[in-house]
């Protein structure tokens, strides 16, 4: 009873499964190994995984069932972001990363193929190999919509969870290989990125207050000082008519939280006082110019009707 004692104690330790090669390890043969398959003492989970007959079917014990037939392979995809808690993300079918070349058959999991295996970080979660935040957040690109990117590593920044310089071995690794493709990701890792384009301020506020000079929009202040409660700030622009206050931002996302949290502060105490706030950034202004006035004149509009 010896190996079935040790058997327990280490399928306890990995959610429920235990492969071929360690029951072997433990002392027990291949005919002993049958026996217990043949009376249902143990189930088949999949190619050389088994679980007592007694044990929780749970995606846990799937998981681990994936990684123990296939001992090189991690954690990756949408499986990585549940063990890495991310926000969104659903215990649906196991996916495991391989080798590109090699035995990368699966039975139970989605079994996700790299070149650059050897080189992809990796961490440890729950005594799971998986790859890290970064490496999971590229792993999901190829197959999630850019929106749904942009929000995960907003939120993964926010929560420190990531941070940006956690790409650059990935980017460095894409461009030796001079791997095309991925532009959402790309885009969103460089709008986010320390040096990411800031225009001089003067081009900033030509762009701002050209759309400021369109007809339709009511007199406006620039630059004019406003004095909150808590806050003393000086404004971009300030439209008396709409009490509507216009501020551009010369990144698309800031990549200091002392910067999003200054300009929050802001437009909360803003709020306070009965004034709106509508923020531009460069990229919208410097792209979606008609729509950027279409939505200043609409929040005016509001205004008015309000008031």
């Amino acid at each position: 009873m010896e190996p079935d004692r040790r058997a327990a104690r280490l399928i306890a330790a990995q959610d429920g499964a235990i492969s071929r090669s360690q029951a072997c390890a433990l002392g027990f043969s291949d005919a002993q190994i049958a026996q217990r398959l043949a009376v249902g003492r143990w189930v088949r989970l999949c190619r050389g995984v088994y679980a007592p007959a007694t044990s929780e079917s749970s995606w846990d014990q799937r998981l681990r069932a994936a990684i123990l037939s296939n001992p090189e392979a991690l954690v990756a995809g949408r499986s990585a972001a549940v063990l890495l808690d991310f926000p969104g993300f659903p215990r649906t079918r196991p996916e495991i990363l391989m080798p590109f070349d090699g035995d990368s058959r699966s039975d139970i999991a989605r079994v996700i193929r790299s070149r650059h295996f050897d080189s992809i970080s990796r961490t440890e979660v729950n005594r799971f190999k998986a790859t890290t935040p970064a490496e999971t957040v590229l792993t999901l690109s190829l197959r999630e919509t850019a929106a749904t990117i942009e929000r995960l590593v907003d939120d993964l920044l926010a929560r420190r969870k990531l941070r940006m310089v956690d790409f650059d071995p990935i980017l460095d690794r894409l461009a030796k290989a001079r791997q095309r493709g991925l532009p959402p990701l790309k885009r969103i890792i460089a709008a986010r990125s320390s040096d990411a384009y800031r225009p001089p301020t003067s081009e900033l506020e030509r762009m701002l207050y050209r759309l400021l000079d369109q007809p339709g929009v009511p007199p406006y202040s620039r630059q004019l000082p406003i004095e909150y409660p808590t806050v003393r700030a000086t404004v971009d622009a300030f439209i008396e008519k709409w009490r509507l206050i216009v501020e551009s931002d010369g990144r698309a996302w800031h990549t200091r939280s002392a910067d999003f949290d200054r300009d929050r502060k802001r437009d909360n105490a803003a709020a306070a006082e009965g004034f709106q706030v509508v923020r531009f950034t460069y990229s919208m202004l410097d792209n979606e110019w008609d729509e950027c006035l279409r939505t200043l004149l609409d929040a005016g509009s509001h205004r008015e009707r309000v008031q």
